[in-house]
C-alpha cells in the first residue's frame, strides 16, 4: 500500500466527525411545523370539495375514491383538534403552576 492512496483520503477534522464546531442545520421551531400541518388540513378539505363538486356534476371521479379522501379528510381534521386540545390542555397546567 502505497502513502500516496492514504493521503487521497484527505483530511479528517475531528470536530466535524463528533459535531463540534460544525455549522448546524437550521432544524424548522415547532410553530412551523404545527403551520405545515394546518395548511396540510386544508389542501386535504379542498381536495375533498373538488372531488365531491366534480362527482355531483357528473365528472368521471369515482364514488370510492370521493370516501376515501372524506374520511382521509375527516381523520386529518379530527387529528388536528386532538392536537389543539392537548396543546390547549398543556397551556392551561403550566398557567395552574405556581411560581
Amino acid at each position: 500500500m502505497s502513502i500516496g492512496s492514504v493521503k487521497s483520503l484527505g483530511s479528517l477534522d475531528p470536530r466535524a466527525i463528533y459535531g463540534v464546531g460544525a455549522k448546524e442545520q437550521v432544524k424548522p421551531d415547532f410553530a412551523h411545523k404545527l403551520q405545515q400541518a394546518i395548511n396540510e388540513v386544508g389542501s386535504l378539505q379542498d381536495r375533498r370539495e373538488e372531488m365531491v363538486t366534480d362527482m355531483v356534476a357528473g365528472g368521471p371521479t369515482e364514488v370510492h375514491d370521493v370516501m376515501i379522501a372524506a374520511r382521509e379528510s375527516q381523520l386529518a381534521f379530527e387529528l388536528m383538534l386532538e392536537t389543539r386540545n392537548k396543546l390547549l390542555e398543556a397551556y392551561q397546567e403550566v398557567m395552574r403552576m405556581q411560581v
